[in-house]
């Protein structure tokens, strides 16, 4: 019965994904202008689909040949099934977007704002349910068909693949949306075709991982419910697969709530969107864990994810610098002389984040009290049963900003409509503070059960700080974040670079934006690093590292998702996924680890 409920729900995501496209195609406003769009918009998908193809197939052929010939076939075909997943769920993704991007483009040209703002939102969930559908029906595949004696190499390897096709996408994505805003004035005519697909990478990613590092935590579940509990560790993983299930129809029932107000409490369209949806997702998450697992208690865990992430959404809404900008009107705020908005972006976005981090760290502690290190797992699988609302909410705010560049680019009378175009920028501006917090809080508490599920499956949770391996792999975990950061800003000069010096209609622009000289150099990286410390020094050393890393990282994405648009392209918030993948190979490399090493230690 739990499979048929899970699939029925993840096709009735599908359905309504298809649905909404269907009305934004019907919809459009200028129709000669809608068709123009479209054509212009689906070559450049076909470009950079092209460009992305041969550099991430090159890693993922060198690791699957390690994963084929050293641990065995069936963890090679979940790899190659992880991968294959996320590539296809993203592509079909960002392809469906491409109507909400010309319909929205269309309708704002035509001078109907509100109308524009629902068709952005629309398209944003179209996105949202077919990733997040696809993702359910994927994860329903592997955990009820593999056993559970064999899910622990499985996920893991599964996991990895989704992994490095995942953070690819989202760096290549990144690094180009960001090039293409630093080497534009006023970010006119800036290409968002990168945006779009590191946005659904990064969620899809999210919500696969999150299911993984729970269902390597099961057994724990059981064994933190006491000897009077009489469900079994196969209940324990299907019960995050129906909570992220459920969290599909939540969504499609989110979305109704949405209205497009443009006054001062715009902002309320979309928060009314993202309550509505929790409530929906908890109440379900509550029944199923009352049937499943007997106990109310693990709904309560979910729920602490899903509350910790509405919160600091809300919070962030109100305090990043572009939002401080439209309320505020700070002095010499324009492109020419941005020094007073950069430092003031900077201090507010530091600042900003001692609430979240406390919301965060609370969350983490109720968690893990109530249910243990499953409890932490639970309160993932809550954050990212959103996922199809939440990643509306973050395309929502880049098509509004694709659809305000293109049409202001097209006005003759922008100068004088500048009113209006400022109207879309602060509802963009909330929507993207928003949308960023929303990732922010999903990946710190998937990083958080990739760790303990490392610590869990390798016995070693009782973890010494003071142990100077562990202490030397934190310290060197928090310089590494520091490296990966200057690397991705590097990449994105380059990028700004090569755009400027071939010129903007240089038909080899995504080829130069997604060649080996960035994303691929940073995720070798990535996925060497663990693997050094854990043969040279062993798995102590690795927990420190991994977790440091998490922590680094996790704090520099929440500060700067509040330092404004001059910060926003440097992509910090991509740090998230690239840790996400130290992770997991840390996570698939723990039998190497435990046989080999600490060779010299």
């Amino acid at each position: 019965m739990l499979k048929i409920i899970t699939v029925a729900c993840a096709l009735f995501g599908i359905l309504c994904a298809v649905s909404i496209e269907s009305w934004l195609r019907r919809h459009g406003g200028n129709k000669e202008l809608a068709s123009d769009v479209y054509t212009a918009t689906i070559e450049k998908y076909s470009e950079f689909w092209i460009a992305l193809i041969a550099p991430i197939f090159a890693v993922l052929a060198v690791v699957g040949a390690f994963i084929g010939f050293g641990i065995g076939i069936k963890p090679f075909a979940a790899y190659a099934a992880g991968a294959i997943i996320i590539f296809i769920s993203v592509y079909i993704g960002t392809r469906s977007f491409t109507s909400s991007v010309v319909s929205s483009s269309s309708i704002i040209s035509d001078g109907d704002i509100k109308g524009g703002m629902k068709a952005s939102f629309r398209g944003g969930i179209v996105i949202g349910l077919t990733l997040a559908s696809l993702g359910v029906i994927a994860l329903s595949i592997l955990f009820f068909m593999v056993k559970q004696k064999q899910l622990v190499n499985i996920a893991a390897a599964f996991a990895l693949g989704a992994s490095i096709v995942g953070v690819g996408i989202r760096l290549s994505g990144s690094i180009l949306t960001a090039a293409h805003k630093l080497s534009r004035e006023r970010e006119q005519g800036v290409d968002y075709v990168g945006a779009y697909a590191s946005n659904g990478a990064e969620f899809i990613l999210l919500i696969l991982v999150s299911a993984c590092s729970s269902a390597l935590l099961a057994k724990m579940g059981v064994e933190s419910s006491g000897v009077t509990s009489t469900f079994t560790v196969s209940s324990t993983t299907m019960y995050p697969i129906i909570v992220l299930a459920c969290g599909v129809v939540a969504s499609v029932i989110g979305i109704l709530v949405y209205r497009p107000f443009t006054g001062k409490f715009g902002h309320f369209g979309i928060t009314a969107g993202s309550i509505t949806a929790g409530v929906l997702s908890f109440g379900a998450s509550l029944y199923f864990s009352i049937s499943i697992l007997e106990s109310p208690v693990y709904a309560f865990c979910v729920v602490i994810g899903i509350i910790a992430q509405l919160l600091i959404g809300e919070f962030c809404k109100f305090f990043s610098m572009d939002a401080q900008i439209f309320k505020r009107n700070l002095p010499k705020t324009s492109d020419e002389d941005i020094d007073i908005p950069m430092i003031h972006g900077l201090s507010l976005g530091m600042i900003s984040s001692l609430l979240p981090g406390i919301v965060l760290m609370s969350a983490l502690f109720f968690s893990y009290k109530i249910a243990n290190y499953y409890g932490i797992a639970l309160a993932a699988i809550g954050a990212n049963s959103l996922a199809g609302v939440n990643l509306a909410v973050r395309n929502y705010a880049t098509s509004l900003s694709a659809s305000a560049s293109f049409a202001r680019q097209n006005d003759s009378l922008a100068e004088e409509n500048t009113a209006y175009y400022n109207v879309l920028n602060r509802i963009s501006a909330n929507a993207k503070a928003s949308g960023r917090a929303y990732a922010a809080v999903a990946e710190a508490f998937t990083l958080t059960a990739l760790l303990t599920a490392f610590t869990f499956t390798t016995g070693n949770s009782d973890v010494v700080l003071s142990d100077p391996i562990v202490f030397g792999g934190m310290f060197f975990g928090t310089v590494f974040t520091l490296v990966l950061l200057g690397l991705l800003i590097s990449s994105i000069l380059r990028s700004t670079n090569s755009m400027l010096e071939s010129g903007m209609d240089n038909p080899d622009e995504y080829r130069n934006v997604t060649s080996l000289k960035g994303p691929v150099i940073i995720e070798a990286l990535v996925m060497v690093m663990p693997l050094v410390i854990g043969f040279v020094f062993g798995i102590n050393c690795v927990t420190g590292f991994v977790g440091a890393a998490i922590v680094t990282g996790s704090v520099l994405a929440m500060a700067f998702n509040n330092t404004g648009r001059y910060y926003d392209r440097i992509a910090t918030d991509a740090l998230g996924s690239i840790i996400i993948l130290a992770t997991v190979i840390a996570l698939a490399a723990i039998p190497a680890f435990m046989k080999f090493g600490g060779a010299f230690f």
